[in-house]
C-alpha cells in the first residue's frame, strides 16, 4: 500500500473509533465535533478538502431553477390526435386515456382544451374505414378524405393552430404498409414517393402547416419539397421522420389505426414487418446518413422515432445539424408508463415529466407526446 493510502486508512480508523466514542476528532490541526440534530451513531469527521462541491449548486429550489440547463413547457409539445368517422369517441384499450375522436365537435373540443393549456400544435392521424383501403392507397390524397377534412375543420375553428400531418400510405393501404407492395413482396420506392407527393400536396391545399413524411422511402423529402413548391406551397414546412426505427414500441399506435401489416394471399407475398424500409434498431451511424440526405433535400425539422430508447440518436442529430429536432414519445412508451402507474409501481406525473425532460436534455426542440394535455396541466400546477 502506498504511503498516502496508508495515511488515509489511518485517518479513517481514527474517525471510525470516534464514531463509537462520539469524542471530537482532530486531523491535521482541525478539530471536528458532533453536529446538532444528526442521528445517533453518525460519525464525527473533519471536512474533506474539496475546492469544488457540486452540491452547493443544488442547495435550494430557487437556485436550482435559476441555473437549470433545460426547461419544459407546453410550447414544446405536439399533440397527436386520432380521428375516425364514428359518431362518438372510441377508447383505445392499449392506450389508457386516449380516444379515437369522432370527426366534428369532439375533435374541436379536444384541441380547444389543449390550446387552453398552451399546447397549440397538433398532428393528425386518421383511421380510414376499411372499405376505403386499397393496395395502392389512393385514398391518401382524396381532397375530401378524413385527414384533409380534419385539417380544414381545425383551421376554420383555430386559424393559428399549427397543424402537422402524417405522410405515409399505411393508414390507407389494405396491405398495412407505408408503401405500395408488389405481388412478390417488394415495397416499391419511387412509385410510393409519387403518391406521397400527391398526399402532401392535398394536405397543404387543405391548410396544413407542416407535412411529415413517416414512410422512410428514399428521396421522398426532396420529391415532396419540389411538389409543394411547384403547386405554390413554398410556405409549408416538412418535418421528416429522419431516423424512424423498426421498433417494437409501435404496437398500441397500430391498434389505434389498424395499420399493422396484413397477411398475404395465395398470389401475393406481404412482408410481415416494416424492416425493409424502417431502420435497424442496432444502427447509429445510419441515422447520420439519413440526416445528411434529409437536410440536403430540404427538410425543415428532423425527427427521431421512438424517443427514450434512442436518446443517443437524438443527441447525434442535435450535434450534427442546425435544424430543429423533434422526437416522438411513442405509444408503447406511453402505454408502459400508464400500466406501471396504474399498478402503483411509479409516480406517473414525475416519471412522465422526467421522460419529457430527458428528450429536451438530449437535444429535442419539439416532442410529439400523448401526454401533451396531462403534462401541460401538471406544469400549470393542476393535480
Amino acid at each position: 500500500m502506498v504511503p498516502s493510502a496508508q495515511a488515509a486508512c489511518s485517518r479513517r480508523a481514527v474517525i471510525s473509533r470516534a464514531a463509537v466514542t462520539e469524542k471530537p476528532v482532530t486531523t491535521n490541526g482541525t478539530t471536528a465535533r458532533a453536529k446538532p440534530g444528526v442521528p445517533e451513531g453518525t460519525p464525527i469527521v473533519t471536512p474533506q478538502n474539496l475546492p469544488s462541491r457540486p452540491r452547493r449548486n443544488r442547495r435550494s429550489e430557487t437556485f436550482r431553477s435559476g441555473i437549470r440547463e433545460n426547461w419544459l413547457s407546453p410550447a414544446h409539445f405536439i399533440l397527436p390526435i386520432f380521428v375516425h368517422e364514428g359518431s362518438s369517441n372510441e377508447p383505445i384499450a392499449s392506450m389508457p386515456g386516449i380516444n379515437r375522436l369522432a370527426y366534428g365537435k369532439n375533435v374541436v373540443d379536444h384541441v380547444a382544451e389543449a390550446r387552453s393549456l398552451g399546447v397549440n400544435q397538433v398532428v393528425i392521424f386518421p383511421k380510414t374505414p376499411d372499405h376505403l383501403k386499397t393496395p395502392s392507397a389512393q385514398e391518401a390524397f382524396n381532397p375530401n378524405g378524413l385527414s384533409q377534412r380534419t385539417i380544414r375543420l381545425l383551421k376554420d375553428a383555430f386559424p393559428d393552430v399549427e397543424i402537422y400531418t402524417d405522410v405515409a400510405l399505411d393508414p390507407y393501404n389494405s396491405d398495412g404498409h407505408d408503401g405500395i407492395v408488389r405481388d412478390d413482396g417488394v415495397i416499391l420506392n419511387d412509385e410510393t414517393v409519387e403518391y406521397l407527393c400527391r398526399q402532401a400536396v392535398s394536405q397543404a391545399e387543405a391548410g396544413a402547416d407542416c407535412v411529415s413524411p413517416s414512410d422512410m422511402m428514399d428521396g421522398r423529402v426532396g420529391a415532396i419539397r419540389r411538389a409543394l413548391d411547384r403547386e405554390g406551397h413554398t410556405h409549408v414546412s416538412i418535418m421528416s421522420y429522419t431516423a424512424k426505427y423498426a421498433s417494437a414500441f409501435y404496437g398500441p399506435f397500430r391498434d389505434a389505426l389498424a395499420s399493422a401489416p396484413k397477411a398475404g394471399q395465395a398470389h401475393r407475398r406481404i412482408p410481415p414487418n416494416k424492416k425493409e424500409y424502417q431502420m435497424d434498431p442496432a444502427n447509429y451511424r445510419e441515422a447520420l446518413r439519413e440526416a445528411a440526405a434529409d437536410e440536403a433535400e430540404g427538410a425543415d425539422i428532423m425527427m427521431v422515432k421512438p424517443g427514450m430508447p434512442y436518446l443517443d440518436v437524438v443527441r447525434s442529430l442535435r450535434d450534427n445539424t442546425s435544424l430543429p429536432i423533434s422526437v416522438y414519445h411513442v405509444s408503447g412508451e406511453y402505454a408502459m408508463l400508464k400500466a406501471a402507474a396504474e399498478r402503483g409501481w411509479l409516480n406517473e406525473k414525475d416519471a412522465a415529466l422526467e421522460a419529457l425532460m430527458c428528450f429536451r436534455r438530449a437535444g429535442a426542440d419539439l416532442i410529439l407526446t400523448y401526454y401533451s394535455v396531462e403534462a401541460a396541466k401538471w406544469l400549470a400546477g393542476e393535480k
